[in-house]
């Protein structure tokens, strides 16, 4: 059942299950800038209107599932006026299988708490398209089959990928491998592929699997929350992801050091299934800890700089691509949404894994 109530700055509007939570029902309002009013929602399209628009402005739009406090808004996306009257996508009920919809807006990238590293830095404001991204981590058994079809069809890999169990993330895979199984997905589900495996460029137009851009990464591990280490707030425990504690990060509030005690079997990898812990704000599970995974960018520590304002999709070349999220083996500071490392391409290791994006146009 769709449900839709506007009063003021405020409407309900009722929700599958499968997005993001499994409340049926949520609210959306504008916080800022107060003058600006919800003033429609269309359900079949997922768009929200509003007006009282100033051109030039940023709309924050926040999310709550239970009205019965102050402090159960949370933000879920920064939308930028361009007329007094605009109307964006924000949500979609029907996203492709075992994937969540994330909203075009915009967020600021890099560390606002000033205590990563200087690759972290200039903290800018990008905007983002709406995309979808796996929910999960690539699972040893979605690796397998499409591998298995891949390697019937003329595909050659360098690695077959390995897993601590089928509902586990895959891991020794290289970013090349990577970009072949997005291909490989892709003409399985008559898409067009996106790579160029001559020189590994990518067709950001086309409709097939890719890897997430560092930014998009980054924008969905923080589940439409501003300002936050992490995609859920500024805290992190074993009860949020499998990392390895350690007390030298104040924000480490695990009540154990060392790695997770339910993972830790003696058999490496210490990898957890996917969807052990809770789903942030966009419906995407294991975001922070579990594998690093692997972005579609190259790897520029002084990127942020030069970056456009505007789906920036990495430096034009470089000896790494970008790696995010923290592993099992990693502590917290490495669990930052802010961090951003990098990996020869050519790397395959118990340490790496992927999810994929694909484009919401």
């Amino acid at each position: 059942m769709k449900m839709l109530r506007v009063v003021g700055v405020l409407f309900l509007c009722g929700i599958a299950s499968g997005f993001g939570q499994t409340n049926e029902s949520a609210f959306f309002r504008i916080s800022s800038p107060s003058n600006a009013l919800i003033i429609g929602f269309d359900p079949g399209a997922g768009t929200l209107t509003c007006s009282n628009a100033m051109a030039g402005t940023t709309n924050q739009l926040q999310r709550s599932y239970d009205l019965t406090g102050t402090s159960n808004w949370v933000d879920f996306v920064q939308l930028t006026s361009n007329a007094a009257v605009i109307t964006e996508i924000i949500i979609d009920l029907d996203p492709p299988e075992g994937m969540a919809f994330i909203p075009g807006g915009v967020f600021q990238m890099g560390d606002t708490f000033a205590e990563g590293s200087a690759n972290e830095l200039p903290v800018h404001s990008v905007y983002v398209s709406g995309f979808y991204m796996d929910k999960y981590e690539v699972t040893k058994a979605l690796w397998d089959e499409v591998y298995n079809w891949a390697t019937n069809n003329s595909y050659s890999f360098d690695h077959a990928g390995s897993g601590k169990a089928a509902n586990h993330p895959v891991h020794t895979v290289s970013w090349y491998d990577c970009a072949k199984w997005c291909n490989a997905r892709s003409e399985m589900e008559e898409r067009t592929p996106c790579y160029n495996l001559a020189d590994w460029s990518c067709d950001f137009i086309a409709d097939g699997y890719r890897l997430p851009t560092e930014a998009e990464w980054e924008k969905a591990a923080r589940g439409g929350l501003n300002g936050k280490r992490f995609g859920w707030g500024d805290l992190i425990s074993h009860s949020n992801a499998n990392y390895y504690s350690s007390t030298s990060y104040a924000y480490d509030v695990s009540p154990t050091n060392g790695y997770h005690s339910a993972y830790n079997d003696g058999v490496y990898p210490y990898s957890s299934p996917v969807g052990s812990f809770a789903p942030n704000g966009y419906g995407l599970y294991d975001m922070v800890g579990n594998l690093w995974e692997w972005c579609s960018d190259w790897y520029d520590s002084a990127y942020y700089a030069t970056s456009p304002s505007s789906n920036p999709r990495g430096a034009s070349t470089g000896s790494y691509r970008v790696v995010r999220g923290g592993c099992w083996s990693y502590d917290a500071e490495l669990c930052r949404s802010a961090f951003r490392g990098g990996r020869f391409p050519s790397v395959s290791d118990i340490f790496i894994g992927f999810r994929a994006a694909l484009p919401a146009n």
